[in-house]
């Protein structure tokens, strides 16, 4: 029979990464990856287009399940031809434990994917400058990283924090290639890397599906 103390520890997934497999201030560390995919995905279970590396640029619910029961996902992951680490929610207007502990979640299940023998590519999130200190903590230097602007829109007080993250994440990561996911929007790494770019998938999705619905009424 199971403890409460056994849930606990499972609930909150303290058996994914050891001490030995974290930073010295804690956080779970990532290994580099120096791919470059062809293509993104959104990760979906049972779904039959594996052909490129998977993203999690989704609402943390549709991958909540990949945190609950990581062993259960781990044969699903690998038919795809690597993925980028999870991007659990880090918006501005929540509490900073939580960020952190979204960020912890992000790098856990990074470590845990590349120690079972997973490509992953560390994924960079941030929210605002405050948030500096805490959002690069366990990343490699050098090497592939994949970032976001999905959502970002025309708001100009959000974009120039994207910015200003950029910067910092660049220069602390060392940042090699970055692959960014959605609109680039005329952001600047100012020579200091390579910028591989990829449409919003979702998005591109959404938009067959309505011209599909055009051409049927």
């Amino acid at each position: 029979m199971r403890t409460q103390q056994d849930r606990t520890f499972r609930i909150m997934n303290m058996h994914l990464v050891d001490i030995q497999d974290c930073s010295e201030d804690g956080w779970p560390e990532v290994m580099p990856c120096y791919d470059v995919p062809e293509r993104l995905v959104t990760f979906c279970i049972g779904s039959k287009d594996k052909d490129g590396y998977a993203h999690f640029y989704l609402d943390d619910y549709r991958f909540e399940r990949c945190w609950n029961r990581p062993e259960r996902y781990i044969d699903e992951l690998m038919r795809y031809q690597g993925v980028i680490g999870p991007d659990f929610s880090t918006y501005t207007d929540m509490p900073y434990p939580m960020q952190m502990w979204n960020k912890y979640r992000s790098m856990a299940l990074t470590n845990y994917w590349q120690r079972c023998g997973i490509e992953v590519v560390p994924n960079l999130q941030w929210s605002d400058e405050r948030s500096f200190w805490f959002a690069f903590e366990g990343m490699p230097h050098g090497g592939t990283f994949s970032v976001s602007t999905v959502g970002l829109g025309k708001d100009e007080e959000a974009r120039a924090r994207f910015q200003s993250g950029l910067d910092v994440a660049i220069e602390i990561c060392g940042v090699d290639t970055l692959l960014s996911y959605g609109s680039w929007q005329g952001f600047d790494v100012h020579g200091r890397c390579d910028v591989v770019r990829y449409k919003n998938d979702n998005k591109e999705r959404l938009k067959a599906w309505e011209a599909s619905q055009k051409e049927g009424a």
